[in-house]
Parts: structure tokens; sequence; C-alpha cells
């Protein structure tokens, strides 16, 4: 009688594993079965990708690639990584692809190179049933190491056993087996080749600040906003939902801490940072107002009045602002790859490493906010005064809450600085936001129908669009107003 096949089952993560020597033997496991499958040894290839000066291994990141194709480790484990949707760089094959985009934040337009080949032999042994039910599973591996242009640099070997959670006496005599096998070479010990290393340190002659300064406080703000930087520079180059979002406001983070607490560090640093950064601001903010107007066109259109926009104009002019909006994140990735954007970049590392010392860099730390924060609250109160009927001043408004609100969340757990009316800030930040947006995307209709016009296209659609979208402009202005007599009071 021909024995079944043994049913579909899915790889599990090894019960135990054993380090061994390189010339030991399996066990015998036939007598712990009735029937063991061993398969033929599979071969991956993995290598690792990074600069000369190794810029990865310094952030703790790996960039691999194997015959699974490319992955990211930022140390959770490997991450596939799909390819750069404007392409990348050459690889190692003809047509391969280095995704670049993924570490780019990193990488900064330097070369990458293999520096790391890594070949992993696993023999898998089935122990099944009669019928071919696996019973355990048992992985031979080795795993070989070097560069790329070298003799091998280490190699392990180890063990494992896996049961695919059917614990049971073939399991258990299996494991019992590799153990007295395994010994004394280490049972139960984990591999310790092919594990991710620890982030390289660089070494460092910049003397740091003194805790509790004022230069002291400020780079540890700095630094959490670098972190968050390099973590949503990625996304934004996928075109991740939100990703636009979430970078203008690190962005505006950055520069309203370093605006507000110019003096801490070496202002001409401080400044040269923030032009850059606003150079990037301003072009990832045409891609967020096309962002803003796609996502908003269904809505403007389910509140005009029925058969004001009919489907033809709606996808006419969907399909118009959705290219506009792809246009602006191809502009906006472009500007990432810039060597503006690469300089601002090393001008936050400079920052936050060497910390180059400003005129107050060794005030007390929460005297010196103190300080600060006064003087945004006088720029709110200036701004306030200038008047806000005309937009161009609710921008300003706007832009000064903002500020404050950024200073006031950067002084950390220090005295009381009215934070009691962060929510307030907020609230106003949102508010003159609304009708920001209102505004340009009553705009966006109108100059839509003017180019609908000069091809001869009924425009009559578009200008129900922009009527709606005036109508919740002038709402939004109301509740702005309101909201703003309160920040004023």
């Amino acid at each position: 009688m021909q024995t079944p096949p043994p049913e579909p089952h899915g790889r599990t993560d090894p019960r135990r594993t054993w380090r061994i020597a390189d010339d030991r033997r399996l066990p015998a496991l036939e007598p712990f079965a009735d029937a063991v499958r061993r398969h033929e040894p599979v071969v991956v290839r993995e290598t690792r990708w990074d600069t000369d000066d190794r810029v990865l291994a310094a952030e703790g990141v790996e960039l691999l690639r194997s015959d699974a194709g490319w992955s990211i480790d930022r140390g959770d484990g490997p991450v596939p990584l799909a390819p750069d949707l404007d392409g990348g760089d050459g690889g190692d094959g003809p047509d391969d692809q280095v995704p670049r985009d993924a570490v780019e934040v990193f990488l900064r337009g330097r070369a990458i190179r293999v520096d790391r080949v890594r070949d992993t032999s696993t023999t898998l042994v089935d122990l099944c049933t009669l019928d071919g039910r696996l019973r355990a599973e048992v992985a031979d591996v080795r795993v070989d190491e070097g560069d790329p242009d070298t003799a091998l640099l280490r190699s392990a070997r180890w063990w494992a056993v896996s049961d695919g959670g059917h614990t049971g006496t073939v399991s258990r005599a299996a494991e019992r087996a590799l153990a007295d096998a395994a010994e004394p070479v280490g049972a139960g010990s984990s591999p310790t080749i092919g594990v991710r290393p620890a982030p390289l340190r660089r070494s460092s002659t910049a003397k740091r600040p003194r805790r509790g300064t004022a230069a002291a406080a400020l780079r540890e703000v700095l630094r959490s906003l670098r972190a968050d930087l390099v973590a949503v520079d990625p996304r934004v180059r996928a075109d991740e939902h939100e990703s636009v979002h979430d970078f203008r406001k690190v962005l505006r983070r950055l520069r309203s801490v370093l605006a507000a607490y110019r003096g801490a560090l070496d202002r001409g640093a401080t400044e040269t940072l923030r032009a850059e950064l606003a150079g990037v601001s301003r072009i990832a903010g045409v891609a967020r107002d096309a962002e803003v107007l796609r996502d908003r066109l269904f809505r403007t259109a389910a509140r005009a009045p029925d058969g004001f926009v009919d489907a033809t104009t709606l996808e006419r002019i969907g399909a118009h602002v959705e290219a506009a909006r792809v246009a602006a994140a191809a502009d906006l990735r472009r500007a990432l790859r810039s060597s503006t954007w690469f300089d601002a970049l090393d001008h936050l590392d400079e920052l936050v490493h060497a910390t180059p010392r400003g005129p107050h860099a060794d005030d007390a730390a929460a005297a010196f906010a103190v300080r600060r924060i006064e003087r945004e609250r006088a720029r709110v109160a200036t701004s306030l005064a200038g008047g806000t009927d005309d937009l161009d001043r609710l921008h300003e408004v706007r832009k000064a809450a903002r500020r404050l609100r950024y200073a006031l969340q950067a002084a950390g757990d220090g005295p009381d600085l009215g934070k009691r009316r962060l929510g307030l800030l907020e609230q106003v930040q949102e508010r003159l936001g609304e009708v920001l947006d209102a505004t340009h995307a009553t705009a966006a209709y109108r100059e839509l129908a003017a180019v609908a016009a000069a091809r001869g296209e009924d425009t009559f659609g578009y200008g129900a669009l922009a009527t709606t979208e005036h109508a919740t402009l002038e709402r939004a202005r109301e509740r702005a107003a309101k909201v703003l007599a309160r920040l004023g009071g």
C-alpha cells in the first residue's frame, strides 16, 4: 500500500534550538516516527548592503537582499521592500534595482555596495505518521558569513525542532535525541551568527552640554524630532496615506522649536537649517494642498444641491485633481533626493551630535524656556493686533499660535508656562486650517472652471463646487472668529 503524501503544513517557529559543532551528525530519527522524510538542502544567499563607511550600520539598520527579494531590518526583524516608486539604482544583477528610498534618509546620495555575504543551508527532516500527518520537524541549519572580497569570516551550525503545536511522543522523543547528540556543545543555546548586530557607535570629539542647560534641553528635543523625521521620510517616498501630512508636522515642529529657542545653539547653524527646511516645506505644502483637495472633493459634491454636480463632471474633476496630486507628490520625492534635503539632514545631525553652542547655551533650561515662551506669547498678541479680516493675516496668526504651541510642548515638565491653553492653541490651528483649506478649494474650483471654459466645456458643476466651498469658508470663518476671541481674551 502506497503511503499518501504528507498533509500541507506551514513552517512553525522552533520550540528549541541547539548550537552544535560543524562536524556533528543528526541522530537517527527513524525509531521515533512511522515515516521519516528527508528533504534536499536548501541554500539561501543573503547579502547586506551599506556604504563604505557603514552609515546604515551606524543607524542600526540592515538593507538585505536574498532569493526572496529585498528587505529591511530596523531592529524588529526583516520586512519585505517594494521597488522604489521612481525606480532605483542598479544592483548586482541586470534586472535588479536597489530600493534606496527606504534608507535614503541615511544614505543621502552615497554609493552603496554589498558589505557582507551570508549563505544559509537548511536541511529539513519531517517526522510523520503512516497516513502522512506531520508530528515533528527537525531543521539542520548551517550559516557561513563573510565579506564579499575576502575569505570566510565565521560560520555556525545549529539544530532546531518544531512540532506545529502537536506536542506528543514523537516530538518529545526527537527533542531528547537531539539534546543527547548535541551535548556538550551547548544544548539549549541560541545561534549567535546571523543575529542582527547592535548599531555601530560613531566616535565624537564634541563636548556634550551639561544636563539642565538650555543647550542640553534643546538637543534632546531635536534628537526626538530627528527620530520622527527619519521614520516618516521613507513613508513619503512610498506615497503612503497621510505621510505628507505627518512629514509637514515634523518639519513645522523643527522650524518652530529652532526659532522659539534661538540662542541655545549657534544661531548661524540653526538659521541655515531653518532655511533649508523651509524650502522643502513649501514643496510639501503644495503636495498636501493637492491631497486635501482630492480628499474633500466628494464631500463637497455631497453638500452641493442635488443634481448640480453630475457624475461626468465629478469624474473629470476627480481625474484632474488626482493627476495634480500625483505630480505634486513626485515633485516632493524629487526634493527629497536633492542636495538641499541632504544638506538639511546633515545640518540636523550636526546640531544633535556636535551641539554647537549659542550665547545662551549654559542658561538654566527652565528659566530660558520661560523667557522664550513669553516672547512667543507676545508674538501671538502682535499678530492678533494686526487684524484677522485678511486671509494673509489669519495665516500669520495661525503660524504664531502654532509656534507657541510647539514651544510649550518642547519645554517639557518645567515650570508652569500656561500649558492649560495648549488645547485652545490646537483649536486655533484647526479652525484657521479649515478656513485656509476652504479658501484653497474655492480658488482651485474656480481655476478649474476657467480651464474648462477655455476648452468649451460646461462649467456649471465647477461653479456649484466653488459656491459650496465658499459657503463652507464663511462658516469656518465664523467658528475661527469665536476661537480667536478666546485666544485674545
